[in-house]
């Protein structure tokens, strides 16, 4: 910055000082906005509860460059942070006043990303959802819910659904996170993507996913859709140019070039150096069930069967059966619950009132969010008897739940619950034995389950906490996290309750109830095995030997799926070319509901696991290798420059804002290290704190009066040799503040300095001049020795020679999004411009045939050549006029782009004295 690090560096170390006119000048530097590469990236990362990984913050700087022509896509592999590169530019973009942003995430990321938001950045988030807009509804409260003039957090669907409320928010950034679900939105049929497109058109990006590319190369032209349509072109163009045939080497040279400048992506293997994860290990601990076990798991699977079942409703009958399949499962516990509202549920029915009972059962569906969102049945189903007939049915199924529920309450003990005991002994021998916290996450799908496990443990010793989706608000939750750190051993989670927690201090998962969905498997585990993670992570499963389904479902999530273990589980391509995984989890049941024989179990198994193979292909991986991956050598070189650049600028930041909090707040506040100790409270606090009193000193010196003219003694001991010839000089200081507003938009405070050498005035180089600034100064009261001499055109001279530097420099990188975006439309009218040209010269040829027929001996009569030879010349002309008018069209859309483009690159300026100075070397 100049006039603040290297005063607080050679000043006593205990109480640093700045004189006033230091203070102004720090307190305009350090509220500056803009600039490029890691220096702008300081202050953000100064005020975050992050470690400085240089792949993020390349990815950050990167992302913030990309953002005034579009935004960029943010790639990175699984588990390298994208979610915290994201936050570093929400972090900057909000530190310069940019603070209106929107984040689509799954349903599910929702808390996390608001929790990690707030502990890591010290960045406030609303989450919007149908819930939150129905309560200010209902208190009378009908504004627009996004435009809250900070952060929004919503889902996917539901952006969608509030497709015009989200236009209607002038946005500084949108985020979406997960963004390869969106990966098919150039179809004209994706409802979701297309409602997104449009809503957040004139809004940079950051599109956030680790599989840019999955199973076909169109996916690249979603992605690049919501950065801009300029740059890919439309579908029929990118399809004929690169997704028709094999992607050649030529033409993934000629695509990564186009990729190159939105899209970037760095790999586990290029940052092992940086980044240090740990491993996970399973452990399975068989059980098998009892005879009353095993009597109630048969009786309520051939029931489940039935697809003529009255108390299941038909029209959500898949949805469920998938809910009671895994509540059978469970524990005999939740199953007699679940057993007698489905008696209850045909009783109303009986009873005619069908309705309240469906309500009923909706409450089954904590925490399964996705699957209620996306299973439907399709309309019908098979025929059920009418009228007395469909009585007897129905009161012959009512006896039969009410039998079976009878037999789940005379289940006083489940098998796996012992397993879950004898595996949690095992593994804390283990722990105890590797000097590991005695602590464990027990996942379990249903609060009956959670119930029954609570009362379990404590009955064997263990000291428990649990978490449900029942417990409202961060606080509350964090209350509970916070509890199970410091006092309990345990903590008993449902699926619901899961949402969005860190626990890297606790390094065993139990899997009670096993997921289905893989990618709810890897949520679970990474609660724990995360980055920050200092030990191996235990992953504990329970294993019903006896059920050839459940052996061959463990097998494929453990095996083909490699979810338990390794050092970063289930790799990207397989999670991303499951999805969400509900499709998953409908094959899944499609097996339990139709096999019965193992020999039928093992086909339908492997049939899933060919079916997965064919769609985690090869062929894309080693696309993907072609299109995004940079040679690691290059990358680690820039990695290591990037980690030292931010170490150095987070550095002077840290020094800067203590010299002026220190000088400025001296008598208000402590210093920022003692302001707010970062333990016992959350981990971004006292960063957050730092950010706080650096905003309330810079605007306490801004708010005081200033001196028209300060007087200052820089002793010449101080001066380096560069210097030398300043010793027993004087002269003037000028600190300028110059905004510039453009595409490249930024602050600087310049530091004009001018100094007599007893005739005239001669300016330091801007280079000498930072040096100058840095140097340790003190405020005296003598001014000028003698009369004022007069500066004369020195001081202007130097001031154009300084603002000329600035919009050259300014100018040229102007000049390098200009360039690009210009290019990007270029190459997209020439695409879209491809295949009607074709057409022209195959119409064109067709008809130069038609006239040689003319002349040919043929058996056709003459006067049908002379009727094709005119078809064709019709046709030629036609295709030539619908070239002209794609042409007209393109080009004046070209133009209105370019035409807004160069008005945006239109520099606006403005400069400001902060601060003048008469100064000393004696």
């Amino acid at each position: 910055m100049g006039g603040v690090s290297q005063v607080v560096s050679r000043s006593r170390p205990d109480k640093p000082q700045l004189t006033q006119f230091h203070q102004r000048i720090a307190a305009e530097t350090l509220t500056a906005r803009g600039g490029g590469g890691t220096t702008r990236l300081a202050g953000a990362l100064a005020h975050s509860a992050v470690d400085l990984n240089p792949h993020q913050i390349e990815a950050a700087a990167f992302a913030l460059a990309a953002l005034p022509t579009g935004g960029a896509v943010l790639a990175d592999e699984v588990g390298l942070g994208k979610t915290v590169e994201a936050g570093i530019v929400l972090a900057q973009l909000a530190a310069e006043g940019k603070a209106r942003a929107v984040i689509l995430v799954p349903a599910s990321l929702r808390a996390q990303w608001r929790e990690e938001l707030r502990s890591k950045f010290g960045l406030d988030a609303a989450v919007v959802d149908g819930d939150s807009v129905r309560e200010k509804e209902r208190q009378g409260l009908r504004t627009n819910p996004f435009d809250t003039g900070g952060i929004v957090i919503c889902s996917h669907p539901f952006a969608a659904l509030r497709q015009a409320d989200i236009e209607r928010v002038p946005w500084d950034v949108a985020v979406i996170d997960e963004a390869h679900r969106l990966r098919n939105a150039y179809r004209k049929d994706h409802r979701t993507g297309q409602a997104l497109r449009k809503a957040l058109r004139k809004a940079p990006k950051l599109l956030l996913t680790a599989t840019p590319l999955q199973n076909d190369l169109m996916e690249l032209l979603g992605l690049a859709a919501f950065i801009d349509d300029a740059l890919l072109g439309n579908e029929e163009a990118f399809r004929s140019q690169y997704a028709s045939g094999e992607l050649t080497e030529d033409k993934a040279a000629d695509l990564k070039s186009r990729l190159a400048p939105v899209f970037i992506r760095t790999l586990r293997r290029q940052v092992k150096e940086y980044v240090k994860y740990t491993a996970r290990r399973s452990i399975v601990e068989d059980f098998a069930p009892t005879a009353q076990e095993q009597e109630l798991y048969e009786r309520v699977s051939e029931y489940l069967r039935r697809d003529d079942a009255y108390a299941i409703p038909a029209a959500r009958r898949q949805l469920f059966v998938l809910v009671y399949r895994k509540i059978l499962a469970s524990s005999s516990f939740a199953l007699a619950a679940t057993l007698d509202r489905l008696a209850d549920t045909l009783d109303q029915k009986i009873a005619g009132v069908e309705c309240s009972a469906q309500a009923e059962l909706l409450l089954e569906m904590d925490g399964f969010a996705e699957e209620v969102e996306e299973l439907f049945d399709d309309a019908g189903g098979p025929s059920r008897p009418k009228g007395q007939a469909a009585l007897r049915r129905m009161n012959d199924e009512l006896s039969e739940l009410r039998a079976c529920a009878r037999l789940a309450r005379e289940i006083k003990v489940n098998a796996k619950g012992d397993a879950l005991v004898r595996g949690l002994d095992r593994c804390f021998t283990v722990a105890k034995a590797c000097n590991w916290p005695d602590k464990a996450v027990v996942f379990t799908e249903f609060r009956r389950t959670q119930d029954y496990l609570a009362r379990l443990l404590k009955a064997k010793g263990y000291s428990v906490t649990c978490l449900s989706g029942d417990v409202g608000g961060t606080d509350k939750r964090q209350a509970l996290v916070e509890e199970f750190r410091n006092e309990t051993q345990i903590l008993i989670m449902t699926e619901a309750g899961a949402e969005g927690l860190n626990l890297q201090f606790c390094n065993l998962v139990v899997n009670y109830d096993l997921p289905w969905n893989p990618q709810r498997v890897e949520q679970r585990i990474g609660r724990c095995h995360r980055y920050g993670q200092q030990r191996d992570v235990l992953v504990l499963n329970f294993l019903n030997r006896q059920n050839a389904a459940d052996n061959r479902l463990y097998d494929l999530l453990s095996q083909k799926l490699a979810l338990f273990d390794g050092v970063f589980g289930s790799s990207d391509e397989i999670l991303g070319a499951l999805g969400t995984g509900i499709d998953f989890e409908k094959r899944v049941l499609d097996i339990y509901q139709s096999c019965r024989s193992g020999e039928q179990i093992d086909a339908a198994f492997q049939k899933l696991r060919g079916e997965l193979d064919d769609r985690i292909s090869a062929r894309y991986a080693a696309a993907r290798a072609l299109l995004f991956e940079r040679f690691d050598g290059e990358v680690r070189g820039r990695l290591r420059v990037a980690e030292q650049k931010a170490k150095e600028a987070v550095a002077r930041r840290e020094a800067e804002e203590d010299a002026l909090v220190s000088a400025v707040l001296a008598d208000d506040a402590p210093r920022p290290a003692e302001a707010e100790p970062e333990a016992p409270q959350p981990p971004a606090k006292g960063r957050t704190g730092r950010a706080r009193l650096v905003r309330e000193a810079a605007e306490k010196v801004r708010a005081r009066p200033q001196d028209a003219v300060s007087f200052l003694e820089l002793p010449a001991v101080n001066l380096p040799a560069k210097l030398g010839r300043l010793a027993g000089r004087e002269g003037w200081w000028f600190a300028y503040k110059f905004s510039f507003d453009a595409l490249v938009s930024e602050e600087r405070v310049i530091h004009l300095v001018l100094w007599h050498d007893g005739e005239r005035f001669h300016a330091l180089t801007p280079e000498e001049a930072e040096a100058f600034a840095a140097l340790p100064a003190e405020e005296a009261k003598a001014g000028p020795r003698g009369a004022t001499v007069s500066i004369g055109s020195a001081q202007e001279e130097a001031l154009e020679t300084i603002h000329a530097r600035l919009v050259q420099d300014l100018q040229e990188r102007i000049a390098r999004s200009y360039d690009e975006a210009r290019d990007r439309w270029d190459r997209s009218v020439e695409d879209a411009l491809a295949s009607p040209r074709k057409a022209v010269d195959d119409a064109r040829a067709a008809w130069a045939k038609a006239r040689g027929a003319l002349h040919d001996r043929s058996e056709a009569p003459l006067r049908d050549r002379r009727a094709a030879c005119e078809r064709a010349e019709r046709e030629y002309r036609r295709k030539l006029d619908d070239l002209r008018a794609t042409e007209g069209h393109r080009y004046a859309e070209k133009d209105r782009a370019v035409a807004d483009l160069r008005k945006r690159a239109e520099i606006r300026e403005k400069r400001t004295l902060v601060a003048t100075a008469y100064w000393r070397a004696p």
